[in-house]
């Protein structure tokens, strides 16, 4: 099994989100339209944490993980800003390292794309949900940037 992960540490919320990659399921869309490909999403969970986030981040980055190998994993979704300095410099950081030592490609999405993949569905997803399909669409298209690509967003 290949999983992707998302991180998304930008604000005082952590939210983390992992989904299957090599098994979409077909969602309708519209009328009879079976053809849009999505994301299942197996496990997604939110953390209030203000000022904590750079405290608790790898203890619940590490209990959200325990029933899934780290070497399974086939990219890294980090939201790249713009938001909070301290808490998007440590998910980038986060998403570049595990990169780096697990060899596969971090994605670092805006957080204005991710926002309006959120809001575009009629059901809208949560912010982890969107991060892993915006990522899972461009994994799907053999695009695999290094994990040196993956920079912070501080302004637009």
């Amino acid at each position: 099994m290949i999983f992707g992960l998302a991180l998304h540490t930008t604000t005082e919320v952590l939210s983390l989100a992992i989904a299957r990659l090599d098994e979409p399921v077909e969602e309708q869309v519209g009328e009879g339209d079976l053809n849009n490909r999505s994301l299942l999403c197996l496990k997604q969970q939110s953390w209030q944490l203000g000022r904590e986030l750079s405290t608790q981040l790898h203890l619940l980055l590490a209990e959200f993980m325990v029933s899934y190998n780290w070497s399974d994993l086939g990219f890294i979704a980090i939201a790249k800003g713009v938001g909070s300095f301290t808490g998007t410099r440590i998910g980038i950081v986060l998403a570049r390292t595990l990169g780096e030592q697990l060899a596969i490609p971090v994605y670092a999405i805006g957080c204005d794309e991710i926002l309006q993949r959120s809001q575009a569905l009629q059901v809208p997803q949560s912010l982890g949900q969107s991060l892993l399909s915006i990522a899972q669409e461009q994994w799907a298209q053999s695009q695999y940037p290094h994990w040196s690509e993956a920079l912070p967003l501080y302004s637009e």
